[in-house]
């Protein structure tokens, strides 16, 4: 054995018996889970606590309490009879406790063999000679003690607010330690379990390496990364990631989210850093992934950033290098909004890796396919293929989330199997919603929806050949009347001008059939969506790809500016420029529509019939009436 596997075994065992030194109760009020009823065992501890000392109380003062309390004149005929047996004599010398003869009856006392009553002056010596020499024993008590039930009266509620104090105290020393988890191995994936982000695997390689052999590295004096940033849009596998790291090195993994360390205590966010820094070290080797980490590592100095976020990444910042050494320690964060994080956090020596996990590409898409196919029956007739090509930009949740609606589908239609149609109606699901049944949709309206989408059925395979038809349906689904799918044969990294202006053109082909057929004051509302597209896209064609002669080659992003908006003359310029793009392919929509006005008849007419068209359907229709040639029917 080596000397350093020597230090991590007696390090591990140091941690281990500091761990089991624990006494029982804090493990007992221990946070459990998150939220506000985390803290339900520290809660029933207070109330517990309170109620004992509550019951406590009230039994001993019921117990002690005081006698009746009486006229004085009663008292003296009581002493002129010879009914009292003893006096003591209190409060000052005014108040009197008279302990009556056995048998002997005092009004209002009711019943009681001892009474209360005080004397208008302090008793003097004389009253003291003439009460003795009548037979009564005379005691006196100290002026200023207080009786048994008064003492229990004061105590009691002392008592109940130090000890509810106490234990808040306790509670807020447990809340600045945090309520990091360790996940356990039913949770460790490894890296045949994630698919897709080969470049990513690839990355976090090394780690995997280093956590199982550190020796081979310390022997060519290198050291493995401090920090690994996982980037990339949310459902792309950066959590799937860290759990396969641990997995494949075979170290536990605590876990921790950005928000976490965001409480209302002033400090507390910075004890929990120096708290789970301080149990990954005695863990060690092991890995502290954090995700969401933009709420703990955001950059310091912007507006609404309080001073106690800026206290708790700056501890971060410490632990992460500072004098108390992190050997065996890995710490791993998920993001999708790098551009938050404060630069310090990535400097070399703390977050010194970024490894990027973008969508996943055609071929990644088909690996996470079938991944999740393989836990699922799925029908012979089901091509992972064309599903994969059929979704292009979608992650890895969203498939997986695919798979899972085509599911639901199945068993609801009481299948064994999960078939190609389930799959088909899960995707219709997901973009457009559940068909909605109860939407009465007049005859007139079904007639303008079905030509609106036939207008962009033929205006998209013309314009725009590079995205394949899929399909054309008027199903009214959540709030769409109609669509008409289009998806790229493949994935696109590049755009040009022609496409993206096919693109605009396509969007406005529901318009411009509308516009052709039912006449200027016959178009509906039921472009406002496809208008929202096309001016995105021809916004960002004009102000940050450069396209337009009229702008130039100036961009509006604010990266462009120093942080800040574009000036008004370039606002007003790109705004001019942006209309007349749009109204350039509009022209163009209605033009072709204009020219294939019996395909689009045709369309809209078999929609009318069968509400759902496939996309051979459509280009056969499209083909009869001309509007495609053989080169762009290839093309479509």
């Amino acid at each position: 054995m080596s000397s350093s596997d020597l230090r991590r075994t007696v390090r591990r065992a140091s941690a281990t018996d500091a761990r089991a030194r624990r006494s029982s109760w804090r493990e007992l009020l221990r946070p459990q889970g998150t939220g506000p009823t985390r803290y339900w065992r520290v809660g029933a501890v207070i109330t517990l606590l309170m109620v004992a000392s509550t019951l406590g109380w009230y039994l001993t003062a019921r117990d002690t309490a005081l006698p009746p309390t009486v006229r004085y004149s009663d008292v003296a005929g009581a002493i002129a009879t010879g009914s009292v047996t003893s006096l003591e004599v209190g409060e000052s010398g005014r108040r009197l406790t008279v302990t009556l003869s056995p048998g002997a009856v005092l009004a209002n006392a009711r019943g009681a063999t001892r009474v209360i009553t005080l004397v208008p002056t302090s008793v003097a010596l004389a009253d003291f000679e003439r009460w003795s020499s009548a037979g009564i024993a005379v005691s006196v008590r100290p002026a200023d003690t207080m009786s048994s039930p008064q003492t229990w009266n004061v105590l009691v509620p002392i008592l109940i607010v130090l000890v509810a104090a106490g234990t808040l105290v306790g509670w807020q020393r447990r809340m600045r330690g945090g309520t990091f988890v360790v996940a356990p191995p039913a949770r460790h994936l490894t890296m045949s379990d994630v698919g897709g982000a080969r470049e990513a695997r690839a990355d976090l390689a090394d780690v995997v390496a280093f956590l199982r052999s550190p020796e081979k590295f310390e022997a060519m004096g290198a050291r493995c990364p401090k920090g690994v940033l996982l980037v990339g849009p949310p459902g792309t596998g950066k959590t799937l990631l860290a759990r396969a790291v641990a997995g494949e090195a075979g170290v536990p993994v605590i876990i921790a989210g950005g928000s976490d360390f965001t409480e209302m205590y002033v400090g507390v966010g910075a004890s929990r850093v120096r708290a789970l820094a301080r149990r990954a070290r005695e863990s060690a080797p092991c890995i502290i992934f954090i995700d969401e980490f933009e709420a703990l590592g955001g950059r310091r100095g912007r507006p609404n950033r309080s001073g106690e976020e800026e206290n708790t990444l700056n501890a971060l910042l410490v632990e992460m290098d500072g004098m108390a050494g992190n050997e065996g320690v890995v710490w791993m964060a998920a993001t999708n909004r790098d551009d938050m994080l404060d630069p310090a956090v990535r400097r070399p020596g703390r977050f010194d890796r970024v490894v990027e996990v973008p969508l996943p590409t055609l071929a990644d898409r088909l690996e996470i396919l079938r991944i999740h196919a393989a836990r699922a029956p799925l029908s012979p007739n089901v091509d992972l293929d064309v599903i994969a090509r059929l979704t292009p930009g979608y992650s890895g949740a969203e498939l997986a989330n695919l798979l899972n609606e085509a599911a639901l589908v199945a068993v609801h239609a009481g299948a064994s199997m999960i078939t190609g149609a389930d799959i088909e109606q899960a995707r219709d699901k997901i973009l457009l919603g559940r068909i909605r049944a109860g939407v009465v949709i007049t005859p007139s309206e079904r007639h303008v929806i079905a030509l609106h989408e036939a207008g962009h059925a033929v205006v998209g395979m013309i314009a725009c050949p590079e995205d394949r038809l899929h399909k054309v349906t008027i199903q009214a689904r959540g709030r769409s009347l109609g669509a008409a799918h289009f998806s790229p044969e493949a994935d696109k990294h590049l755009y040009s001008r022609r496409y993206l202006e096919g693109v605009i053109a396509k969007a406005l082909g529901g318009r411009a059939a509308e516009l052709i057929f039912l006449g200027v004051n016959g178009v509906t509302s039921g472009a406002a969506s496809d208008l929202i597209q096309a001016t995105s896209v021809a916004r960002r064609m004009v102000g940050e790809m450069g396209m337009s002669d009229r702008v130039g080659l100036v961009s509006a992003d604010p990266a462009a500016h120093g942080g800040g908006a574009p000036s008004a003359q370039l606002q007003s310029r790109i705004d001019d420029a942006v209309a007349d793009l749009v109204k350039a392919q509009a022209d163009r929509a209605e033009a072709l529509v204009g020219a294939h006005r019996g395909a689009v008849e045709a369309i809209a007419a078999a929609l009318l019939e069968h509400e759902v068209l496939d996309a051979e359907d459509v280009i056969a229709i499209a083909r009869r009436h001309g509007a495609l040639g053989a080169r762009e029917l290839v093309a479509a």
